[in-house]
């Protein structure tokens, strides 16, 4: 086990590697490579079904829900031993895995598993321990009593939730970079197939029958039904034009319900306040109907108080009463469902992302990302009654307290009354493919990555350095603003992110797409290794009525537009190639009619390869 009981799974697979090289392994661990992450298909391809009613694609005949809730299973940050003497966490910024003793109030062990562990599952008996490892692509299969490795199964692209059929037949992982769903067969830990769902999938539900898988989607509010018998997509169904970040679905224990924590972005609101911008739900799917239920919606600021970004819910036993973890506010919303009102709220740690109730409904555990600890809560008071330590965060203390400071609207310093966080539009630091009417006009919302090297910021280039963000913080956010020393935090953590590789890997076709790039003059502005001159430039896309900054704007790095849509500052382009075939035909950025279409068609494969 090493000091402290804390595992090297680095370590221990380059030993694995050494020895089955040698031919001499006998030990039962397992590496499953997938098909390349940019494939959707493996035997039984599917595809998404498209959307043409506005609340659902299944027909008249929908009907879901299994006649009891109590088998189903969803994916988490943290989940509970059937037993309930251990609860496991994911600790993203530890690049490990945690085990809590809940009778002894004390980590048992903690595993390192590599990048940004995301979601753990448990199998039915509680033998194995399933993680998703985000920034490496994998599934780390632990032995769940100690912590030693049991298998590590190739995933595609930045895999986020994870979760095993009620059977114990099949894990389920939601690979966000690529659109898919994948089944692996939980004996042989081999691929069965790839669903293909439409992007950024996230959070995952099995009914308790097994016969459905629910996944939920970052960049909207809507729930892709899978149909886990004919491994298709049922049904998608939308519960609100402007719902945002859902990256968690559970259901109630009637076996009838989907709760989705969410936010609703206005970005429709012509008048946009601290109070009108991001609004905390949790949206409610019934599953007979196949409909979302708008009269059962939890306005969380109505029926609680002001939070901010629910990220999870858990239920009591009977189903009577809801709790829902908000990570940017630090606190629970405690609701009785029977009434439709909050009957309490509690104040945990830092950037709860997750939680678990007990089988006896009288203790609750609290997931809490940035604070690296448990909050222990006695659900009979509703009061946090202890905290319990799970790792120490191997991030910087600056780039830590930055985060902290990001992600969080605790403080009135960051936020007026809880309402607003800087990644309630940046969403985990990426962007929320939304475009807000703000005082300076249309703004469309960039990524947060590679910030370090690409001064000036904003559209209008008027953040001259990562310590500029101030204005923001009190003009949008209604903060009352950072002292010097938590500014530089927030720089901190601002320089911290890197845009990681494209998952669209270099060809003969992106080679040429980088020689005809140059020859178009596009490397004039976008110079350099990052891309951008740092300078702004009127391209002819500010001439609309509600633009009060000129028509000039900073030319935005092209690193990681694989991952970034919409495009230009008013998101006008929904795609890449729209850039270069709408808008101003007299504008530099119309390219449509100065090249042939397999010239255009390389170019945009060489832009969605960078960074390579």
């Amino acid at each position: 086990m090493g000091e402290a009981g804390h595992v090297d799974l680095r370590r221990v697979s380059a030993v694995l590697a050494a020895a089955l090289l040698a031919g001499g392994c006998s030990i039962g661990a397992t590496t499953v490579e997938p098909e390349h992450a940019s494939t959707t298909a493996v035997e039984t391809a599917t595809t998404t079904t498209p959307v043409d009613d506005p609340q659902t694609t299944a027909g008249s005949d929908f009907n879901l829900a299994p006649a009891a809730g109590t088998g189903a299973r969803w994916s988490s940050t943290i989940v509970l031993s059937p037993d309930g003497s251990l609860v496991y966490v994911a600790n993203p910024d530890s690049a490990s895995v945690s085990a809590v003793d809940t009778a002894a109030g004390s980590t048992r062990w903690e595993v390192t598993v590599g990048e940004r562990p995301t979601s753990v599952a448990l199998d039915g008996a509680g033998a194995m321990l399933f993680v998703t490892v985000t920034g490496e692509d994998r599934l780390v299969v632990l032995d769940a009593r100690t912590g030693d490795l049991r298998a590590e199964i190739m995933t595609g692209r930045r895999p986020a939730g994870v979760v095993v059929t009620p059977d114990d037949r099949m894990i389920v992982v939601a690979e966000g970079d690529v659109g898919t769903v994948a089944l692996f067969d939980l004996q042989e830990f081999v691929p069965i197939t790839r669903i293909s769902v439409g992007a950024e999938p996230r959070g995952l539900a099995v009914t308790a029958d097994g016969s459905s898988i629910l996944v939920t989607h970052l960049l909207t509010g809507d729930l892709t039904v899978i149909d886990l018998t004919a491994r298709e997509v049922r049904a998608v169904i939308a519960t609100g034009q402007e719902n945002n970040a859902s990256q968690h679905v559970a259901l109630h224990p009637d076996g009838r319900r989907a709760f989705m924590p969410l936010i609703r972005s206005r970005t429709s609101n012509p008048d946009l306040m601290f109070e009108t911008t991001i609004m905390p739900r949790v949206a409610v799917v019934d599953l007979e109907a196949g409909r979302v239920v708008p009269r059962e919606l939890l306005g969380l600021d109505a029926v609680d108080r002001p939070v901010n970004m629910p990220s999870a819910v858990a239920f009591s036993p009977d189903g009577v009463v809801a709790y829902v973890a908000n990570s940017g506010s630090d606190d629970l919303s405690v609701i009785d469902l029977t009434k439709g009102f909050g009957i309490g709220h509690i104040e945990v740690g830092a950037n709860p992302r997750g939680l678990v109730v007990t089988a006896d409904g009288r203790t609750a555990y609290v997931h809490n990302a940035l604070s690296d600890d448990l909050s222990v809560v006695d659900l009979d008071e509703l009061v946090e009654v202890r905290r319990i330590a799970t790792t120490s965060s191997l991030l910087p203390d600056d780039v830590r307290a930055g985060k902290v400071l990001f992600f969080g609207t605790s403080r009135p310093e960051m936020a007026r009354d809880q309402w607003i966080s800087c990644a309630s539009c940046h969403l985990e630091g990426g962007h929320d493919a939304r475009t807000w009417i703000l005082d300076d006009g249309p703004r469309n919302t960039p990524p947060i990555r590679g910030l370090m090297l690409t001064d000036p910021f904003h559209w209008s280039g008027d953040r001259v350095d990562l310590f500029d963000f101030q204005k923001t913080i009190r003009d949008l956010q209604a903060g009352t603003g950072l002292s010097d020393t938590e500014n530089g935090d927030l720089a901190a953590f601002l320089s911290h992110a890197l845009v990681q590789p494209s998952p669209y890997p270099p060809t003969e076709r992106t080679d040429r797409g980088r020689e005809v790039f140059g020859a178009s003059g596009c490397a004039t502005c976008h110079a350099g290794p990052v891309f951008t001159d740092g300078l702004l430039h009127d391209v002819g896309t500010g001439d609309g009525s509600g633009e009060n900054q000129g028509s000039a704007f900073d030319t935005p790095t092209l690193l990681g537009l694989y991952d970034s849509a919409p495009y230009l500052h008013d998101g006008s382009a929904r795609t890449l190639g729209e850039v270069f075939t709408s808008g101003d035909r007299l504008g530099p950025h119309f390219l449509a009619e100065l090249l042939t279409d397999q010239e255009l068609e390389a170019v945009l494969d060489y832009l969605r390869s960078l960074p390579q």
